[in-house]
């Protein structure tokens, strides 16, 4: 965690702020500012974003709104990346939970008499344990640890246990692994939250608009939904924050935040 003190205009923020007073800002600017704690960014990180940040407000001429937009970014950031976070981390589990559970249907499917190895496929090469025997206690340990719950806590993911004993899976019981929820588990088919991560940033990007259009040049016309500097200036910012990429995407950076404002299913990262 890193912590930063930053004084802005609150008078024009303060819409931002719930139930901030006229006695509260007062306050905050007579003691030089008000400390911010950033969970989701790094010393290094943070200098790095504001450097970024005031060279982007100074060529879309608004760096007199600089330290409002500095900690109105660093506010939302901080509320949408743990949902970020969140939907990436809930994507991933299930795509451990599925290869674990692959791996563990193999060896429960296989046959008495049947040819059984495990294969490791390092860098430099591949390693295998040909003996069946070994192999499938091996399989066995692994099986059993996951079953009785004493595998390293994290080590699978947060939702291996969910996925393979239930809503109703308890460290104090002694349920068994079912065929049926570990050929569910194997079967897995997540879907990337793509769809659901454009929604954030559209998010992010419209908080940020309110104030634009209400106390800088960057206004927009009755009707028009974004300007072209606006969308600039927000895949800008996304960029600095690390959420796009420009040489990942093929349209220009303007267009890539328009079509997402318009339809976040039809932007391709």
């Amino acid at each position: 965690m890193y912590e930063t003190t930053l004084n802005p205009n609150f008078n024009r923020i303060k819409e931002y702020i719930p139930n901030i007073t006229d006695a509260d800002i007062t306050t905050i600017q007579e003691a030089g500012g008000v400390p911010i704690n950033l969970e989701y960014m790094s010393e290094v990180g943070y200098l790095r974003f504001s450097e970024g940040l005031k060279v982007a407000t100074e060529t879309y001429g608004i760096q007199d709104h600089y330290e409002e937009l500095l900690y109105l970014i660093l506010q939302k950031n901080e509320q949408i990346r743990v949902r970020y976070d969140a939907y990436w981390q809930n994507y991933n589990d299930d795509l451990t939970s599925r290869e674990v559970a692959k791996f563990l249907l193999a060896y429960k499917e296989s046959k008495p008499n049947q040819h059984f190895q495990l294969v490791a496929k390092p860098v430099t090469g591949s390693v295998a344990v040909k003996d069946s025997v070994i192999a499938k206690w091996m399989c066995e340990q692994i099986y059993k640890a996951i079953e009785a719950r004493k595998m390293p806590l994290g080590i699978f993911g947060e939702k291996i246990l969910f996925n393979l004993f239930g809503d109703d899976f308890d460290f104090d019981t002694n349920a068994t692994i079912s065929m049926e929820r570990l050929k569910a588990t194997a079967s897995l088919s997540p879907r990337k939250p793509t769809v659901r991560v454009k929604r954030l940033l559209v998010e992010f990007c419209l908080h940020l608009q309110v104030y634009l259009i209400k106390h800088t040049s960057l206004t927009v016309p009755d009707n028009v939904l974004l300007s072209d500097a606006q969308a600039n200036l927000f895949f800008d910012i996304l960029e600095l924050i690390r959420y796009v990429d420009r040489d990942k995407i093929a349209s220009e950076p303007k267009d890539y935040i328009h079509t997402m404002l318009r339809n976040p299913t039809k932007v391709k990262s």
